[in-house]
């Protein structure tokens, strides 16, 4: 990649050193006069870095020396912090705060205007479109600055930096969103912001900003202002936009990229206007179609804050996609260098691709990538992972899933053996989606349950087909084959989708001319090995998402049969966690950590059933592809109620939240009396000692349940009769009998007496969003539906045969107090119900 670059070696000159700038950083004194002043005049005394924009330092203000071609000339600026909000907002070094945008510096008389220009339009200069698109997508200006000096012998002109001590990213927003508390509004305090430091390179420049963030509170006593501040280190870059050579790659919903969506105006399409660029690096290889080394090479820093213990892993982890541009005749792609130590190299330089690992008291992600990439193509300018330190104890999952299931020793050896397994997974993960790669959520479902338990299938091709996988831990119960716990390797996707993005097109000049050969080679999506999906089609929670193969943390090609499998080894370690957990001398903290571990894993799989329940296969094959059929296809009703018997056992039964006395009973945490702050990370007491079972049973129910009866998902289900003959797959009527079944069933046959807290509570909450479905169901709001009026018939009917149910239930003897009561709360809940006059 090739940038724009000037010189000037005028006055003082700091090279490619920092140079610091102090709190007074108005130019006012310099900048207001009614005229500009001569470039030699103005530099006398400064100090001037040289680089891409020279930055010049002057009585304590920054200022910026322009070249005449530089002006009207596409920047790309970046908004990137260099602290974070201690785990509860963006993190350092996080490009996603605001978007990567092209920039202009404009000249308006003596006057320069900073503008975001639109450049979502695509449009071929010089025409009629051209003129329209600018008449139409406006710009966003950003200030507008007077120019304090001018150079007549080259043109040169300089203005001054201030415009970058705003709020330019919109960093007030995050603080929206990171400290929900009302009374405490976090505003930009200008006279405490400065900047801290700047840096000249050929091809960009660094202007690192200290913001200081005052909280204000109007309703504290006598209208003092909180005094609390926060600073946040804030760094700009501007970088000259790439003019490359670089032909940028249109994408296909077959194969998972990153997207950059603009709008095409310079051709009339049949059908959208849309033109969606894949987020790619710019390997230029010397020969292309031939194997040679890549020109451009994408070279991965470590940061100098990893620990020392996992740098190899990493370095490992990334250089393994080497192994998926080979086949393609790309040489050496990925390369991986550690961060000199030299005060002057500078991880925030664009020219840097970091891995960094992120220490934050209150983790938000386990691992993040960051790509920054020129909006008007899609290529990429800077890519890295941020690894939070969390990872550092993924040694948790060996010592209290893997070791207990299989039946292993819990030492030292073995768990930081898998911690850097599980490292090595997340960094392949992570440096996939710097290649621009999305998720692929359906990469779980090519292999079977024999596959994952050989070691010599997983070595070779992963426990999924994609590294993109959000994949679970692949543990088997004991006595049972193991293959590799977690996905180490690229897998079959994952050379289709690099060959995509990335392989050479002959003859292909143009994106358009290289559609061609980029469809034929995405067409066999059907293909269990190379089909992709992504986030989009894996939204369940109110109904959106509809294909049971496209899941977060399923494995194999039967996810019922596995998630039973894990169902039963999980509740066995939770029932036996006081014959493992704690130790001698080790405090019942251990037994606790353990059951929240392997409760989080269990209701994560006894939820997942719910997501075939009404379901459709859904198939991003395209018309003509090999095997192509309808896009979609019922999922049978028998596989549903195959679903829903896990469900009904796993989920709503008691039996599935029964727990050995001997184990709930240690599940308490150790007291801690904190001379700090009150933060999370130094004691967080729960409102009880213990866990609470019941409550863990009622969060899992509810969520399904809300899923389940969601009025989109209602809708989809009402509606699968226009497409499918009666009996292919499940109606509303069978989504009602079978939940009524499941949870009032043992009403009816006397077993109500022996239910316990959690039985009752989930009748009459169950009962309770019946009676809401009847009295008051969703209206809808366009365009989003409404409760069917199907599924509010359905409501009233299931409600009536409740309350003769329950009533025939009173009428036996010898109940206990509490089932009476509890069967008289339902025929209560049912009567209020059918009293009320319908909504």
């Amino acid at each position: 990649m090739r940038f724009l670059h000037s010189r000037i070696g005028i006055a003082t000159v700091c090279a490619l050193l920092p140079c610091f700038g102090t709190p007074a950083q108005s130019p006012a004194a310099d900048a207001g006069a009614s005229a500009p002043a001569a470039y030699a005049t103005f530099v006398t005394g400064a100090t001037i870095q040289p680089g891409l924009i020279p930055i010049i330092t002057k009585n304590g203000s920054i200022y910026l020396a322009l070249k005449p071609s530089q002006l009207g000339a596409d920047f790309i600026e970046t908004s990137v912090p260099s602290t974070g909000l201690g785990g509860f907002g963006p993190a350092a070094g996080s490009p996603y705060l605001a978007p990567a945008r092209i920039f202009h510096f404009d000249r308006v008389g003596d006057k320069v205007v900073l503008r975001w220009p639109n450049t979502f339009a695509q449009v071929n200069p010089s025409t009629p479109q051209a003129v329209a698109a600018r008449q139409s997508l406006p710009s966003s200006v950003i200030d507008v600055v007077a120019i304090a000096a001018t150079n007549a012998s080259d043109g040169t002109i300089v203005i001054p930096a201030s415009s970058f001590l705003g709020d330019i990213a919109d960093y007030s927003a995050a603080f929206s969103q990171a400290i929900d508390n009302p009374l405490h509004g976090y505003q930009l305090d200008k006279d405490r912001t400065f900047f801290a430091q700047t840096k000249a390179f050929p091809d960009n420049d660094i202007l690192r900003v200290s913001q200081t963030w005052a909280s204000s509170d109007p309703n504290l006593i006598d209208n003092v202002p909180d005094p609390r501040s926060i600073e946040i280190g804030m760094t700009y870059n501007i970088v000259a936009a790439p003019n490359d050579g670089y032909v940028p790659r249109i994408a296909d919903p077959r194969v998972g990229y990153f997207e950059q969506v603009l709008l095409d105006f310079a051709h009339d399409p049949t059908t959208t206007r849309n033109i969606n660029y894949i987020a790619r690096w710019n390997f230029a290889p010397e020969h292309p179609g031939r194997p040679s080394n890549a020109t451009h090479p994408l070279v991965f820093f470590l940061s100098n804050g990893i620990p020392l213990q996992y740098r190899d892993t990493v370095r490992e982890a990334l250089l393994t996609w080497n192994k998926a541009f080979v086949p393609i005749g790309i040489l050496n792609a990925i390369q991986v260098e550690q961060q000199p130590d030299d005060v002057n190299w500078d991880p925030e330089d664009i020219r840097h691709n970091m891995i960094r690992w992120i220490d934050t008291t209150d983790p938000q992600y386990g691992a993040e990538a960051l790509l920054t990439v020129d909006p008007r193509t899609g290529e990429e300018i800077n890519v890295g992972v941020n690894v939070d330190a969390v990872e550092g104890t993924s040694k948790r999952d060996y010592r209290y899933v893997v070791a207990p299931a299989r039946g292993l020793s819990d030492n030292a050896a073995n768990e930081n053996a898998f911690e850097q397994a599980y490292l090595r997974s997340v960094v392949l993960h992570e440096s996939g989606h710097d290649l621009g790669l999305q998720h692929n959520f359906m990469g779980s479902m090519a292999y079977t349950a024999k596959d994952l338990q050989s070691k010599a299938f997983t070595d070779t091709h992963g426990v999924a087909t994609s590294v993109m996988e959000y994949a679970p831990l692949n543990v088997w119960p004991k006595n049972t084959p193991q293959g590799d716990y977690v996905q180490l390797v690229l897998g079959p996707y994952d050379y289709h989708a690099i060959k995509y993005g990335y392989a050479y097109v002959p003859g292909a000049a143009t994106p358009e001319q290289a559609l061609p050969t980029l469809r034929r080679w995405a067409s066999n999506w059907n293909n269990p090995l190379y089909r992709f999906a992504s986030d989009e089609d894996a939204d369940f929670s109110q109904g959106h998402a509809i294909d049971p193969r496209v899941q977060m943390f399923d494995l194999t090609n039967d996810p019922i049969a596995w998630c039973g499998v894990q169902l039963h080894m999980l509740h066995g370690l939770m029932n036996s966690i006081d014959t493992r957990f704690p130790q001698s001398g080790q405090p019942y903290d251990d037994a606790r950590r353990a059951f929240l571990i392997q409760s989080y894993m269990y209701t994560t799989c006894a939820k997942m059933p719910a997501d075939t329940i009404g379901g459709e296969y859904l198939s991003r094959a395209q018309a003509g592809d090999p095997g192509a059929g309808a896009p979609l296809q019922p999922v049978p009703r028998s596989e549903e109620l195959r679903a829903w018997h896990l469900l009904a056992t796993g989920l709503f039964s008691d039996a599935a939240w029964h727990f050995n006395p001997n184990v709930l009973d240690r599940l308490t945490y150790s007291e801690v009396s904190s001379l700090t702050s009150s933060g999370t990370w130094t004691y967080h007491s729960t409102p009880r000692h213990d866990i609470s079972v019941s409550q863990l049973a009622a969060d899992a129910q509810e969520d399904v349940l809300s899923q389940l009866f969601a009025p989109l998902t209602l809708q989809r289900i009402d509606d699968l009769s226009t497409k499918y003959a009666s009996g292919r797959t499940m109606s509303l009527a069978d989504l009602f009998g079978w939940s009524s079944a499941s949870i009032f069933g043992d009403i009816t046959g006397g077993g109500v007496a022996h239910d316990g807290v959690i039985r009752r509570d989930l009748q009459v909450r169950f009962a309770q969003r019946l009676a809401k479905m009847w009295v008051s169901p969703v209206a809808a709001a366009s365009p989003n539906p409404g409760t069917p009026t199907d599924a509010q018939a359905l409501a009233r009917y299931t409600l009536v045969n409740l309350q003769t149910d329950a009533t025939r239930a009173l009428a036996r003897s010898g109940m206990d107090e509490m089932t009476r009561a509890h069967l008289e709360a339902l025929v209560a809940i049912v009567k209020q119900a059918l009293q009320a006059k319908p909504g």
